[in-house]
């Protein structure tokens, strides 16, 4: 196993240079505007280091066992890729996410017929709102890198102990993100993951939650990924309330309070955020053998908490900004 992942690292690194190279050559950057949390052009796309990783995993197990969740990762990354290069309007990309998710979805059993078609319809709604979710929050240096190994750990410690997937899947992932990291986690970073990282992480990160959430019948899953969930969504519906394009850069997340107005780093703010999902993570899994009602319960209670906290860490940055104007 240390052997393949010094490949895999090896592989991954050598390439995720390419890309560098080819990025500057061929000018797919990221340029900074008045919304923008870097000041310098900054190549786009890193992310493609997470795309590849989950390429060379299934080479090196010579099959392709989910065939309809790699067709649906295929079409979300190689949308996310093109709109690297050149933006795509949301009208366009909409209809492939549907499809793609709905595929990713099949393969992990969230349409099977021992399940009612309220959970598949609201699987499928939280799903869709997942990836996009997944994509907004992708906006300082670190977070899409430390958020999701806050999510992978977890993810890997449920497996130890169920075996639902192949234990190197996880472990390619976290070597991906090191290399990603290489690039990214700097003050200021030489790549940004792109719509491509997040597309190829989105997908993959739904389809482990799902599989394991349909296999083990644990909802509590959800709370894996309560920080994300609750400073995207509510930020979209504030941003709705005023009737703004939520698809158009902003400033509005939680996470960019901190860096614009308690002046924290990037990175402090990245590991702040992965290090309580981290937390609140592991705490939720002590009732993963509870019954469905419990863990649903317990669920809920984490969401409506981190939804007070985010309430009330925005009216503190609002009423300061207030106080200094």
């Amino acid at each position: 196993m240390l052997l393949k992942l010094l490949l895999y690292f090896i592989v991954l690194l050598l390439s995720a240079y390419v890309y560098y190279r080819y990025a500057i050559k061929t000018n797919i950057l990221d340029t900074p505007s008045k919304r923008s949390s870097h000041t310098i052009p900054t190549v786009r796309g890193g992310g493609i280091v997470f795309f590849l990783a989950v390429i060379l995993f299934f080479i090196m197990q010579q099959k392709i066992a989910y065939p309809y969740f790699f067709t649906g990762f295929l079409l979300l990354s190689i949308l996310g890729f093109i709109d690297d290069k050149k933006t795509l309007s949301a009208k366009l990309r909409f209809p492939f996410q549907l499809v793609a998710i709905a595929l990713i979805l099949y393969d992990a059993g969230l349409f099977e017929n021992n399940l009612s078609l309220l959970i598949k319809i609201v699987g499928f709604i939280t799903a869709v709102g997942f990836i996009n979710a997944f994509n907004f929050m992708d906006g300082i240096n670190g977070i899409t890198g430390f958020y999701t190994a806050s999510i992978v750990f977890p993810l890997l410690y449920i497996n130890i102990n169920y075996d639902i997937f192949p234990q190197e899947w996880f472990w390619v992932i976290l070597v991906a993100i090191i290399v990603f990291g290489f690039f990214n986690f700097r003050k200021n970073a030489l790549m940004f993951a792109g719509d491509i990282g997040s597309m190829a992480l989105a997908s993959l990160l739904l389809f482990w939650l799902t599989k394991i959430m349909v296999e083990l019948q644990s909802p509590i899953l959800l709370a894996l990924v309560v920080i994300y969930g609750v400073d995207s969504a509510w930020t979209i519906m504030y941003r709705l309330r005023n009737k703004e394009n939520i698809f158009e850069a902003h400033r509005w997340h939680l996470y960019q309070k901190f860096v614009d107005d308690w002046h924290f780093s990037h990175l402090k703010v990245a590991i702040l955020y992965s290090g309580v999902q981290l937390l609140i993570s592991f705490i939720s899994l002590q009732f993963i053998q509870y019954s469905i009602k419990v863990q649903l319960f317990v669920t809920i209670v984490i969401y409506l908490l981190f939804s007070g906290i985010y309430f009330f860490a925005q009216k503190y940055f609002k009423k300061k900004k207030r106080n200094l104007l």
